[in-house]
């Protein structure tokens, strides 16, 4: 298996402190590896993915916090006839569709606002409602909607768009104009940057919560709050965001990433806030965090640099702030994924390796036990902005996994059943 050697993983560490030389220096590295490393196949798997769309266009779903599936088997997927290997276009409209288990389109509806990352944030609120990001063109402003699959209609509108969301109770929002200012994978392209000194005023900004039977709508924590925790000189220099919002299952807490920019070069921080209070606590502070999720209600399971400068894959308590090592040692070999927890295992995934493949492992976060269930092909055309991670999430069963992959020239959404 043609995987990055811990000397190949440390020179990208040193390297990402010149983002463009590193850049640069992976691309040409990977076309010299991925000739001497290519596979005679395409995909290999435990089973045979099957594709959720019916069009002859790409499909996607997004990020991998949440299932595009509902406990009732509905879908939901989002659809377009574009180019996925090129930017998203100004004002792109992409279709979000509703499927059933048989492919059968039930919900179809416009969307203006989204990226190839995390789609527009469609996510289930319950068996019947789901939420998802649009943009509202007489507002120029970025909004949620709320559509009843059962009645066959947007339900609701709010003023805010949605990061995550927990039940038909409340969801968390942010800034998306400063997100495709500072990170385009994961904004949306219908507004301009922001300049300089709105960058620099971190008293409005931040993270929003929003009462789904209210309407209420209060700045939780801004990002000058989320700076007084154990506060560094660096941050005075440094230009600021909050991203990746992730509600613990009890809907109680959250955690999200404190991400600061100095010179060009990006700093992680991981804090847990009370979802009523905004009580917050920092987790990590060494430097990196990617991706992280719950695993139950006090322990949160992510790939971050701990307190002994390691990356890899570990466990938080999020009471005692401890670090522990995931037991699943296999997965060293792997680098950075993205896990999604259902029970007793997780689903995560790799960035492409030598001979361009991206690997899907079921593992086990309290025996070690790890299974490689398949592997797909990246090309080289989907790079960047416009890459495809496979950002697998579980069937609310935890017998399937839906992943988001590009291994046959177009992206598309996939279902594929696991070994359990």
């Amino acid at each position: 298996m043609s995987n990055y050697n811990p000397l190949e993983r440390a020179i990208a560490r040193t390297l990402s402190r010149f983002p463009f030389i590193k850049q640069l220096a992976k691309s040409a590295y990977s076309r010299l590896m991925y000739v001497r490393n290519k596979k005679p196949y395409k995909s290999q798997a435990v089973s045979s993915p099957n594709i959720i769309a019916s069009s002859s266009g790409s499909s996607f779903f997004g990020y991998y916090d949440k299932s595009p599936e509902n406990s009732k088997g509905l879908v939901l997927s989002c659809s377009t006839d574009a180019n996925t290997s090129k930017l998203p276009a100004l004002n792109q409209e992409i279709k979000l569709c509703v499927f059933n288990q048989q492919g059968d389109v039930l919900v179809q509806v416009p969307v203006n606002a989204h990226n190839w990352q995390q789609g527009c944030r469609a996510q289930w609120l319950d068996d019947d409602f789901f939420i998802y990001n649009d943009f509202n063109e007489d507002a120029k402003a970025y909004i949620s909607r709320v559509f009843s699959v059962s009645d066959r209609r947007e339900v609701r509108t709010f003023s805010y768009p949605v990061q995550d969301s927990f039940k038909r109770d409340y969801f968390i929002s942010l800034n998306y104009q400063r997100l495709m200012t500072l990170r385009p994978d994961y904004g949306y392209r219908n507004l301009p940057n922001l300049d300089a000194a709105t960058l620099a005023d971190l008293k409005i900004d931040g993270l929003w919560k929003i009462d789904f039977a209210t309407g209420e709508a209060r700045l939780l924590i801004s990002i000058a709050d989320a700076c007084r925790l154990k506060h560094d000189d660096a941050f005075g220099s440094a230009v600021h965001k909050l991203n990746h919002v992730i509600i613990s299952p009890d809907g109680s807490q959250f955690i999200f990433m404190h991400r600061f920019l100095v010179d060009g070069q990006r700093f992680d921080r991981l804090i847990v806030a009370n979802s009523e209070t905004a009580e917050m606590r920092l987790l990590a502070d060494y430097g990196m965090v990617s991706h992280c999720f719950w695993a139950d209600n006090e322990t949160v399971l992510g790939y971050l640099r701990g307190p002994n400068g390691k990356d890899g894959y570990w466990l938080l308590n999020v009471n005692s702030g401890e670090f522990k090592e995931l037991p699943c040692s296999e997965l060293e070999k792997y680098g950075d994924g993205h896990p999604h927890v259902h029970g007793d295992w997780f689903i995560t995934d790799t960035y492409p390796d030598k001979a361009r493949m991206q690997h899907l492992l079921w593992c086990n976060w309290k025996t070690g036990e790890v299974k490689h269930v398949g592997e797909f092909f990246h090309g080289f055309e989907f790079n960047g902005e416009s890459r495809c991670d496979l950002h697998p999430r579980l069937s609310p069963d935890g017998k399937s996994v839906y992943f988001d992959s590009v291994f046959s020239g177009q992206r598309q959404l996939y279902k594929m059943d696991l070994p359990v």
